[in-house]
């Protein structure tokens, strides 16, 4: 079992939606919560707190397949890994996220 946690300051994510990073049902996912900053620096959290936990640091090219779907609970969802769970929080000002693999 390996744990990684990332913390991400919402204005530092300000003009990075794009398919660089996300893949294209998490850009649906941000323009459907109207492009908010905090759900943006949430999703960025759990993609750099997935790679802590994979022991590899951020693969920029990896990042659009670092999939984050949500459940009809709302409940955050790695889709691309049956094998992790995910929680994110955030406020107007930080995001946070923690990954656990096992």
């Amino acid at each position: 079992m390996n744990i990684g946690i990332d913390i991400v300051e919402c204005e530092r994510v300000d003009g990075l939606v794009n398919e660089k990073i996300f893949s294209a049902d998490e850009l649906t996912y941000i323009h459907q919560k109207n492009d908010a900053l905090e759900t943006v620096a949430g999703l960025f959290a759990a993609k750099e707190a997935y790679f802590k936990a994979k022991g590899t640091g951020i693969v920029k090219s990896e990042l659009p397949k670092v999939v984050i779907s949500h459940r009809d609970n709302g409940q955050p969802f790695y889709a691309h890994d049956p094998q992790s769970v995910l929680s994110i929080s955030h406020t107007n000002t930080t995001a946070v996220a923690v990954c656990i693999i096992f």
